[in-house]
């Protein structure tokens, strides 16, 4: 088996990861605000939904460019392939709305991802009027030398919207894991439910420390008696435990 300490040394060896997170407007003076947020993740699928209430603030019609960021390390992905995203879908006011994928060149990514994509669509607002939109993605997890995959869900682009947010709910959905699976997050959940973390938040300008992050063990790796949560990165919980 690996020593642990020797495995800790190596955290930079990524092997792939993506992270992905709230949309923020390509035009920062956007009178458009962000009323609410309530995002779901489940691992290890990796599946996210989240649905957004947006309210027009301006006595006048508004477009919003409402682009849904992704970045990951692109070292590893194949000449066809840009993006780890499986697949992403959105909708409006419950009809399904085009997105585009606009891509960021490489040489102004930041340095620690490869790439840096924006999930764009396009989305008209009355004057006063409150829409609501939903994105369905599944990504992959990233995997590492410790070992252990994880997945990272960015909140605090969000901050970004005409003032701060009135709610944002975010759920963790870890029973897709094996049962006996050890898994943990950085951030210490507001409520826990079985299998499921949930984390509240209102009123707020959001920042890195609402951040999801969540890692999970390789069931077929030999960790011994080290220290799980120097693995892992937080605090240790068991997939099935009541």
């Amino acid at each position: 088996m690996t020593s642990l300490l020797a495995a800790a040394l190596l955290v930079n060896d990524t092997s792939f990861s993506a992270r992905s997170g709230n949309p923020k407007p390509m035009n920062d003076s956007s009178p458009v605000e962000m009323m609410s947020a309530d995002i779901k993740v489940k691992i290890p699928s990796c599946e996210v939904t989240v649905t957004y209430s947006f309210k027009n603030s301006s006595g006048k019609k508004e477009t919003a460019i409402m682009g849904f960021p992704e970045e990951g390390y692109d070292a590893y992905l194949d000449a066809k392939q840009k993006t780890w995203f499986k697949s992403f879908k959105s909708w409006v006011d419950g009809k399904p709305t085009p997105v585009l994928v606009q891509k960021v060149d490489d040489a102004a990514s930041d340095p620690d991802f490869g790439y840096s994509i924006w999930w764009v669509k396009r989305i008209d607002f009355e004057a006063g009027q409150v829409r609501s939109v939903k994105n369905v993605y599944v990504s992959q997890p990233g995997g590492d030398t410790m070992p252990r995959h994880f997945f990272e869900y960015i909140v605090h682009t969000a901050k970004s919207w005409h003032g701060p947010i009135g709610k944002i709910r975010l759920e963790l959905d870890a029973s897709g894991l094996p049962k006996g699976t050890r898994y943990a997050t950085k951030a210490k959940p507001h409520k826990i439910e079985g299998d499921k973390s949930a984390w509240f938040w209102t009123n707020l300008e959001p920042d890195e420390t609402n951040d999801l992050w969540v890692a999970w063990e390789h069931k077929d790796f030999d960790y011994g008696t080290g220290d799980m949560s120097k693995v892992l990165g937080g605090v240790v919980r068991t997939s099935g435990s009541k």
